[in-house]
Order: C-alpha cells, then structure tokens, then sequence
C-alpha cells in the first residue's frame, strides 16, 4: 500500500513539472559568421527572459537547410541548458477578410467620423453666417447717405466725424471678416479630409481583398533550448550551427610600382552565400579547411601480389544468361562508401591565441593552427543571399623581390621584367589567380599554386620598353676541301642591347646554335663572348649588368661539318 501511494505521488509531481513547462518564442540575430571553403558556421545571439522552472525557449530566424548534428548552444545567465534540438513550425494559414463584414473598430470609426462631419458642418454654416453679416455691415457703410454727403446738415465738421466714424468701423469688419474666412478655410479643409477618410473606411473591405497577400504557410525552422532556473532571471544564448550553400574562394592582386621597391600581394575572397537569409552588418572570419571533407585518416591494408590470370568471359547472344548464373553476377558492384565525419567544429579552433597580421590598414587578424588558418575581418559586413560573388579585401603583404630582365632575341626583340620573390610560403597562400600590375598598368594573369612552387616565386611583369635589343647574321661562310666529301659552314651572330632606361639592369640573355643527332653531321662552338654554354642543348646563356645609356654587344660563332653532297635544314 505504501508502494502504492509513493508512486502515485512521484506521477502526480512529474505530471506537475510537465504542467509548469512553459514555452516562449525569442527572436535572433546574426551575430558573426565562419565562412569555409565550403559551408559557413553561423552564430546567432538572442536575449531570453525566463521564469523559475523550466522554460522551452524557442528560436525564430533559423536558416533552412541547416546542418542539425552541428548545433552548438552556449549560454550567459543564472540558469541551466538541459536540452537541445531542432524543429519544423508549421504556421496557420491566416484566414481571408470577409468582403460582406466590416471589423468592429472600423465600425465603430465610421460611426465617429460621421458624428464629426455633422458636426463641422454645422460649425462652418455658422461662420459663413457671420461673413455675411459682416459683408452686410460693409455694404451699408458705404452706400449710406451720410457717408454719400446727402445729409441736410451737409458741413465740413459732420464730414470730417463721417469719415472717421468709417475708418474705425471699417477697419474693425475686416478684421472680424478676415477671422472668419479662416476659420472657414480651416474647417473646410478638416471636412474635405472627414469625407475622403469616410469614404476609405466604408470602401475598407473591397481595398483589403485588393491588397491581401496570404501570410506564408511555409514551415519555419526552429531551434528549442530546454533551460531550467531557480528564479525569474534574463540572459543570452549563443546559437551556432553549419549551412552547406556558402563559402569564398581565395584571388590575389600582384603589384610592383618599381624594380627597387617589394612587390605587394594583396590577398582578397570572393564570398558568396545563399542561405536564404541576409548576413547584414555581421562579424566575418574566413577558414582556409574544408568541413565537408572526411577527417577520418586511411589506413592501409595489406598489398598481396599473385600471377596475372586473364579472366575468360563467357559470351552470350541475346539477352539471355545461363540459368543458374544471375545477371547481377555479370554486372560491376557499386564502391563501397567512405564514412563521412561530423560537420560539427571543436571549440579548441575558437580558443587559440591570435595574432596580428601585417596589413595596410590592420582590419584583418589571422590565426594560424595544425590544421588550418583563418583570418578574421576587423570591419563588419554585410553579404546578400544572393549566391553571387562578393569581393573583400583580407590583407596584404609586401614581399622581398629581385628583379631581372630576360632576353631571348632570336624570339622577341623585347626585354621581359621578371620579378623573383622570396618569403612567399610563410603567407600561407592557397592556389588561386593573381592579378599581375607593373607601374599601375594590368599586365595580365597568372595561377598561384603553393604545393608545386619552389622557394622562390617567378612572376613575369610583362614588356619592359627601356631597352633596344638587334639581333643581326654577322657572316655566313661554306667552304669545300679539295678531295673531301665534307663541307663546312661557319655561321657568326651579334646581339647589341641598349639601356635607355634611367638605372643599372641585371639582364639575362638566351640564345642557341643547332644540336646535331646525326654521326655525320658535327657541331663546333666558336666564339660565344664568356657565355654559359650547354652542348647537350645549344643553349647559351649571357648575365650581365647594363648601366643606364650603356651598350652592349655579344658575339656567337658556331661551325657545321655535313655532306657536301646534302642540303641542311636550317632556320
């Protein structure tokens, strides 16, 4: 019996905390977004009241398609997070305005207003009785005999008392007309406005049914925070959790001003979002991982190695098998699946220390991990969900260079500026386009790729037009040996190149003579001017430094031993 009653009374006190449950609808605002290479965390805050006990807190605002494995709620208050989950709120479809049923306080402002027509009415009838009085008054002061002097005691005096006597009175109608033609006015207007705001109320049902919009009925995405306190206490709530249709891709500007100053690199990220949910005025950091990648590491399996054995197919026409062989046996079996990890981040990425990166205008912070970087933008911003590409500045950097002209005249007579720089891979670059600008001008474009780079980065800064390069056949001579079945050729170039630019130049310059792959044809290297010779290729290689105004002129000689009795093909 005792059992009895101990349970019924725990049902009765639990039956109690279900009833106590309260429920409350909070609204939420965006507060900062994570933006990956693929997906973006959100974190919204809303400011919460509760009461003592436990209250089911309700967030509106939630992104749809949003990822429910990677919420993550976080609170500030005197008060317990006992539950987290997500759920889908299906509104109740808003029934249509009766067009034949005016509402009660239309009603009841219609009845108002036609009281107030009446009686303005009356107020005007009662002004425009008094214009015409004083209108009346006015009329009998100047067609009055005295006034007219047809008086019989017509004198000079009685004149003079006439004229004044109508200054006075005069002067006093006016002003009492003017009074009341304003106050017509006025209350003409206010019943001109009575009338028109008559005539909208008792047309309000046919405006409603031309206007009416259905309130959506769509389901809204909802978050339910199960928190408990011991008495009536306000806080926050941080809501976190992960969107698949948002990321940024990485671009970057390459600008050299001068062959005396670095090179600055300004690293940029087209954002792009549609959430279906604006991100306005928000805290922005951009992460170099990918969450929608698997974080499971592989692990290998044991390579057996066996004979080769060709597999005979049996051969079927038709589309029919043999009767104990199923047709699934002959077709390809799908690839097994590879488990997916957790979209879910680790806290610990949020926790590392900072620190300040070199930037023109310091509005970005970036923080660098085992695993990744992210690089948080110090100005808020504002992205629409609009899915297109939203470009931001992230930082920039000044990058050591040296700078080179190269030359390869047999090809083009112009001198090409190459920039060599160094100290790039501690920027933690990702491959991407740069954007290529010498002295202002766009030069055009080239592609960053950090994993097959080497320490040293070569752009191509496009033509440089400072410096005259010829390339000109200086001799051309054959010559047969008597009672000899060779014949030999000896062919002598010359490169001139002028610096019209206003500073010394460290020029490269690249030219080749022929290689033979043929017993009886014979390549000899004759004079080259000092220059870098490869035998293997028939490169030839010149460094050299040219002052300004400076000219310079390098020989090459190269003789050919071949067949009197053949034609070379030479170009």
């Amino acid at each position: 019996m005792k059992k009895l009653i101990t349970t019924a009374l725990s049902m009765v006190l639990i039956g109690t905390s279900f009833a106590a449950e309260k429920e409350k609808v909070v609204k939420s605002d965006i507060d900062k977004v994570t933006v990956f290479l693929q997906g973006a965390q959100i974190t919204r805050e809303s400011k919460i009241y509760i009461d003592k006990g436990v209250t089911k807190v309700i967030v509106e605002g939630i992104t749809q398609g949003f990822n429910p494995n990677s919420i993550q709620v976080k609170g500030k208050g005197d008060f317990i997070i006992m539950d987290v989950s997500s759920q889908l709120h299906y509104p109740e479809p808003e029934p249509a305005p009766d067009p034949t049923e005016l509402p009660d306080k239309i009603v009841k402002e219609i009845h108002l207003l036609k009281d107030s027509i009446s009686d303005i009415y009356w107020d005007i009838q009662e002004v425009n009785n008094k214009i015409k009085v004083y209108e009346s008054e006015k009329n009998l002061l100047t067609t009055s005999g005295v006034i007219k002097g047809q008086a019989s005691n017509d004198s000079i005096l009685a004149l003079k008392d006439a004229m004044n006597y109508l200054r006075d009175k005069m002067i006093e109608i006016n002003g009492l007309l003017l009074k009341a033609q304003i106050k017509q006015s006025k209350l003409t207007l206010a019943q001109n406005r009575m009338n028109k705001r008559l005539v909208t109320l008792q047309n309000y049902n046919q405006n409603i049914q031309n206007n009416y919009v259905p309130k959506s009925t769509a389901p809204v995405q909802q978050i339910v925070v199960t928190v408990s306190a011991e008495e009536h206490t306000s806080g926050y709530l941080d809501i976190s959790y992960m969107v698949n249709n948002a990321g940024w891709s990485p671009a970057y500007d390459l600008r050299a001003d001068d062959i005396s100053s670095p090179v600055k690199l300004t690293y940029k990220a087209n954002v792009y979002q549609s959430t279906g949910i604006d991100w306005d005025n928000v805290d922005v950091t951009l992460s170099t991982i990918n969450p929608n990648r698997s974080n499971v590491k592989p692990t290998l399996a044991p390579w057996y190695i066996r004979y080769y054995q060709p597999v005979q197919t049996p051969t079927y026409s038709g589309r029919a098998y043999p009767q104990s062989t199923k047709k699934d046996a002959y077709e390809m079996s799908a690839a097994p699946t590879t488990e997916e990890a957790d979209l879910a981040l680790d806290d610990s990425y949020y926790k590392s220390q900072m620190k300040e990166a070199e930037h023109m205008a310091n509005y970005t912070q970036m923080s660098e991990s085992m695993t990744m970087v992210e690089f948080e933008l110090k100005l808020k911003q504002s992205i629409p969900s609009d899915g297109q590409n939203h470009m931001m500045a992230v930082k920039s950097e000044n990058i050591e260079s040296s700078f080179e002209h190269f030359i390869v005249p047999k090809m083009d007579n112009d001198a090409f500026l190459v920039a060599h720089m160094t100290g790039w891979e501690e920027l933690n670059l990702l491959p991407a386009v740069a954007n290529i600008y010498y002295d202002g001008t766009y030069v055009g474009q080239t592609r960053i790729n950090p994993s097959v780079m080497s320490d040293t980065l070569d752009l191509a800064l496009g033509r440089d037009r400072g410096i005259y390069v010829t390339r000109k056949k200086v001799s051309d001579e054959e010559k047969v040996k008597a009672l000899s079945s060779e014949k030999t050729k000896t062919v002598t170039y010359e490169i001139a190149i002028k610096n019209y630019k206003s500073s010394e130049i460290n020029l490269t310059i690249e030219d080749q003579i022929p290689v033979s792959n043929i017993e009886d044809i014979k390549v000899t290297m004759g004079e080259n001017s000092g220059a870098e010779y490869n035998e293997d290729l028939g490169y030839l290689k010149w460094k050299r430094d040219i002052k300004s105004k400076e000219t310079q002129k390098f020989k090459f000689t190269y003789t050919l031993k071949f067949d009197k009795d053949k034609e070379l093909a030479l170009n």
